[in-house]
C-alpha cells in the first residue's frame, strides 16, 4: 500500500491579504497582475486598479493557466494571484506551468481554505498540500504564514530564474471594492498596456 502525501500544514498564523497585495505592487510595480475572480481581484482593485491588472471575473479555475499563457507570450514579468478554491479546480495546469517553467511567472496562491466569494463553504483545501503538488508536477513552491515572510519570498521568487509558486496563509475577508465590471474594457486595457507600454 503506498503511503498518502502529508496533508496541508496546520494553521499556526495567516499572513494579510491586503498587505501581501501591496507588497506585490510594491516590488513590481510594472508587472501584468492576473487576479482570480472574487476576493483576489476585488483586493487588488481596492489596492490599485490599474491597467496591467487582468482580472478574471465569472472565470474559476483560470487564473493560472491565463497567467501562463502570459508569461509566455512576454519578457515583462507576471504575477498570478489566485485562490485556493480557483486552484482546486485547475490543479493539472501545474504540470503545464511545470513543463514551460516561464523565468518571469509568479503564482501567489491565498489560502482561506474556503470559498470565499460564494459565501465561505468549506473546501478541500485542509486536506490539500498545495506546495507539495506543486514540486511534484516540477514548480518550486514555498508556504508563508505571515507578511514579513512573503515580503521576503516573494522577492527571492521574482529574482529565481524559474517559476516559483508562493502559498499564503490568509484569513477569509469580503472587501466593498470591486474591479470594473466591462469584461471587454479590461481585456482591451490589458492588451494595449502590453503591447503599448503602458503601465
Amino acid at each position: 500500500m503506498t503511503e498518502k502525501s502529508s496533508p496541508a500544514p496546520a494553521r499556526e498564523s495567516v499572513a494579510d491579504q491586503v498587505t501581501c497585495t501591496e507588497i506585490v505592487l510594491e516590488i513590481t510595480p510594472d508587472a501584468a497582475i492576473v487576479s482570480n475572480l472574487g476576493v483576489a481581484s476585488y483586493v487588488l482593485a481596492g489596492v490599485e486598479d490599474r491597467a496591467r491588472n487582468f482580472y478574471q471575473w465569472g472565470a474559476m479555475g483560470v487564473t493560472t493557466p491565463v497567467g501562463l499563457g502570459l508569461a509566455l507570450s512576454t519578457d515583462e514579468p507576471v504575477t498570478v494571484l489566485d485562490g485556493d478554491g480557483s486552484m482546486l479546480m485547475s490543479l493539472g495546469s501545474l504540470s503545464t506551468v511545470g513543463s514551460y517553467n516561464p523565468e518571469n511567472m509568479v503564482i501567489v496562491l491565498f489560502n482561506n481554505r474556503q470559498y470565499g466569494t460564494t459565501g465561505g463553504q468549506e473546501n478541500h483545501s485542509n486536506t490539500t498540500n498545495f506546495v507539495g503538488v506543486a514540486e511534484n508536477c516540477g514548480v518550486t513552491a514555498i508556504h508563508v504564514t505571515d507578511n514579513d515572510e512573503f515580503r521576503d519570498e516573494y522577492h527571492k521568487a521574482v529574482d529565481a530564474d524559474e517559476t516559483v509558486m508562493i502559498v499564503c496563509e490568509v484569513a477569509p475577508l469580503d472587501p466593498d471594492t470591486r474591479p470594473p465590471f466591462d469584461f471587454a474594457h479590461v481585456k482591451r486595457r490589458v492588451r494595449d498596456a502590453m503591447t503599448a507600454g503602458n503601465k
